[in-house]
């Protein structure tokens, strides 16, 4: 018995330092890259024309289809995701024939072992994916065994034949010094759109119920909805709405109906972006409106009409920031409003506008703190509850610039990181913090 106890004991320990090895050469100490590219007027066309790109692909029946992207696309990716998600940084390099993928993560770990840094090069190829050696930190990995291996661990803990279906998904890649295509053929039930595969998706959608208990954000939509009806207005304010459902939550919060402030407040919040918002969002939670045709007719009206600080733009920008946060992060939320100002600022577009910044931000920063935890979900409902003008949720507009062209600001404000323009987003959030919903 002492023998065998000594075995596992000599087992574990011999586990534990293969572990700890690994971890300490595939994680390091600082960052092998820096961040190359950035959000600006340029790194937006390339967003958008890369998802219209990517849009138009995906609709076409033709099989393979083709995904592809330019060096200049690549870069704008990189500098999103990096905006996004701060602690990221990638950059990929195209040459002929080669692409040289370099990611680092910062993770939230002694500053020995912060960083995840991966260095991987895709060959082109008439069949399938090529990878050369891959480095994870300072370990070096065969590609393509690597490839064999995530297959394997794939086929037999997710799917049986799920990773190689995926893998046999990857017809030719097709890499030059400035541009990227990969052929890809969907399997045959994905090409038909299988109606099981996708009743299957929003099965478990609803079992997961990652955003929200439905029931509960239900019964905020159809409270809304029948708020509307008993006081119909074609111009209103969007602080009506907020402080309706608020008032509902604090209700049900007294009432002991509610097990937590967090999950109500979101509850709350999801509701009114479902309503307010774009149809795809009720894809992502689950089947919530049921509105008849007069009930769609009053709803387009009310998204085309209802008002912040006297302007419809700003109160889609707030609506849809908070929809953002919801669903993704803050920082996510904040760079895609900034994608969208800078989309603006080319030819063609409204400008650059501090002021739809300025909504952005109140609207993440609203989101954020209604379920940051218990205490803070509290305190906001109270002061939601009681909105009773647009002073209390946003500051006035004035002296916050738009109409910016890209010319102008990069005149004026050079980049997202210059003094003048960082020392705007400090101006703008000093704003929000003088009101007292925004207050930690």
């Amino acid at each position: 018995m002492k023998v065998w106890l000594k075995r596992v004991l000599y087992f574990f320990i011999i586990l534990f330092v293969c572990i700890a090895v690994t971890l300490f050469m595939a994680l390091q100490s600082f960052p092998h890259i820096q961040p190359k590219h950035q959000i600006s007027a340029n790194s937006a066309i390339e967003n958008k024309r890369i998802a219209q790109r990517l849009v138009q692909t995906l609709k076409s029946n033709q099989q393979p289809i083709r995904l592809q992207a330019t060096q200049a696309e690549l870069n704008g990716l990189s500098a999103f995701g990096h905006r996004a998600i701060p602690q990221l940084i990638s950059d990929v390099t195209l040459v002929n024939d080669s692409a040289f993928i370099n990611v680092s993560l910062a993770l939230p770990l002694p500053e020995m072992i912060k960083y995840l840094n991966i260095e991987v090069m895709i060959n082109s190829s008439k069949q399938g994916l090529d990878l050369d050696t891959v480095y994870i930190g300072s370990l070096e990995l065969p590609g393509n065994g690597l490839v064999k291996i995530i297959e394997w661990l794939t086929n037999s803990y997710i799917k049986d034949e799920f990773g190689t279906s995926l893998l046999n998904m990857i017809d030719n890649v097709d890499i030059s010094t400035n541009r990227i295509a990969v052929g890809i053929t969907f399997p045959e039930n994905l090409q038909n759109k299988n109606l099981s595969t996708k009743e299957g998706l929003f099965a478990l959608r609803d079992q997961l119920a990652i955003y929200g208990d439905v029931e509960v954000i239900r019964f905020y939509h159809q409270s809304l909805i029948d708020f509307i009806e008993l006081t119909p207005k074609t111009k209103s304010s969007m602080v009506e709405y907020l402080s309706f459902v608020f008032a509902l939550a604090q209700q049900r919060n007294l009432a002991g109906v509610s097990d937590s402030l967090v999950e109500e407040n979101r509850a709350a919040l999801t509701a009114l972006v479902l309503y307010f918002c774009p149809d795809q969002f009720e894809l992502l939670v689950g089947d919530i409106s049921n509105l008849s045709v007069s009930q769609l007719k009053q709803r387009v009206q009310l998204q085309a009409s209802v008002k912040l600080r006297n302007r419809v733009d700003i109160q889609k920008h707030f609506i849809y920031s908070v929809a953002l946060q919801l669903f993704g992060t803050s920082a996510a939320s904040n760079a895609i409003g900034e994608l969208k100002e800078f989309s603006d600022s080319n030819k063609g577009g409204s400008g650059f506008s501090f002021a739809d910044l300025m909504a952005d931000r109140a609207g993440t920063r609203l989101a954020m703190l209604a379920t940051d935890s218990e205490e803070s979900a509290l305190k906001i409902q109270k002061h939601l509850a009681e909105l009773s003008n647009e002073a209390q949720l946003l500051p006035e507009l004035i002296g916050l610039p738009e109409g910016i062209s890209q010319k102008k600001f990069e005149q004026y404000y050079r980049d997202i990181h210059s003094l003048v323009y960082q020392s705007m987003l400090l101006a703008i959030d000093k704003r929000l913090q003088k009101i007292a919903v925004y207050q930690e």
